[in-house]
């Protein structure tokens, strides 16, 4: 399959250039995503080539934003709403939850349909504050209705916004804001997909099985390098959908390592790590050879000052330690 070398957020503009070419359907609404490319630079000159009727600049308003979406989603377009940041998700979880996720149980048959989705940027350690780095997945996969997706890699990105576009469901594309410029060999196959619901092994081993998605996937990828450099192997799953959840392949692995590890960029409590856990205790109890373990950020909001942020934050050195910790219980 051809590639090329592009950053994440690159691969999630192909995405949408691709997706939009091929469906005339597809529109776009949010702040900032017209002349000025996004707040990220995502959508970056998709306004010159696909113009204002589909590349609409809305009014600084989640609220109005996703409602409007919702109503095109409705009337048999496939919306993308672009909400900046997941920390202002919280002015329009109504309409989210109540409506977008809702209103196809609620019509009898007269909506079959309600292909929207809700695009955000999520994650700390970008030096943006407490207002701008939050992590909010375990609130939106909690309801039913809604699917969420969390790509860790540009080529996932990719291939999942593709499928998230063209699903009927309504789907919640959670972007990584610290991955935005890693660079990467993306497929430029317009047909390559990813499927959602459907999690991958990254990496194999016997000592622990880690579990993660997003950028702390990324991480533990990379304390994955740090572990083999001491000879300790580790079996890695890159969860990409929150909702549908496929722990299969984290199911079958516990059971030949028998412990886990669950890593996750929220606070340790009342995040979906307890979720993962619960589900895999169930399905392994006779199997495991301790609780599920977790690596997460501690229990407090992301502080606005660096060495604070980095403090709060995970890395690839906090979660390799982690893993040994767990190996030697």
């Amino acid at each position: 399959m051809e590639t090329k070398k592009m950053t994440y957020m690159q691969a999630v503009r192909l995405a949408l250039d691709e997706e939009m070419a091929r469906d005339e359907k597809v529109i776009m609404m949010g702040q900032d995503i017209g002349i000025l490319g996004g707040a990220y630079g995502v959508t970056g000159d998709l306004y010159h080539k696909y113009g204002p009727d589909r590349i609409i600049d809305a009014p600084l308003s989640e609220n109005a934003i996703v409602g409007f979406g919702i109503g095109a989603a409705m009337m048999g377009w496939r919306p993308i709403i672009d909400i900046m940041k997941m920390d202002f998700s919280m002015v329009c979880v109504d309409p989210i939850i109540n409506h977008l996720a809702k209103y196809r149980y609620m019509s009898g048959g007269q909506i079959e349909r309600m292909p929207a989705v809700v695009r955000t940027a999520i994650g700390g350690g970008t030096r943006s504050g407490p207002h701008h780095s939050y992590s909010l997945h375990h609130i939106f996969a909690g309801f039913p209705g809604l699917k969420v997706v969390c790509a860790s890699t540009g080529t996932d990105a990719k291939g999942l916004l593709k499928s998230a576009i063209r699903d009927n469901d309504p789907v919640l594309f959670l972007e990584e804001t610290a991955a935005y410029r890693m660079k990467e060999e993306v497929p430029v196959d317009p047909d390559f997909l990813v499927p959602i619901g459907k999690s991958k092994v990254v990496c194999e081993g016997d000592a622990l099985t880690v579990v993660s998605f997003g950028t702390a996937a990324l991480k533990s990828t990379k304390a994955a390098e740090l572990l083999k450099e001491e000879g300790i192997y580790i079996d890695l799953i890159d969860l990409r959908s929150l909702r549908p959840l496929d722990l299969d392949p984290v199911i079958a692995s516990v059971k030949r390592t028998g412990k886990l590890l669950v890593v996750d960029e929220f606070t340790e409590t009342y995040g979906i790590t307890g979720e993962i856990a619960f589900q895999v205790s169930q399905a392994c109890f006779d199997c495991l050879k301790m609780p599920v373990q977790r690596c997460t950020l501690p229990d407090t909001i992301i502080p606005a000052g660096p060495v604070m942020e980095d403090w709060v934050m995970l890395s690839p050195q906090k979660i390799a330690d982690r893993v040994k910790e767990v190996i030697k219980a």
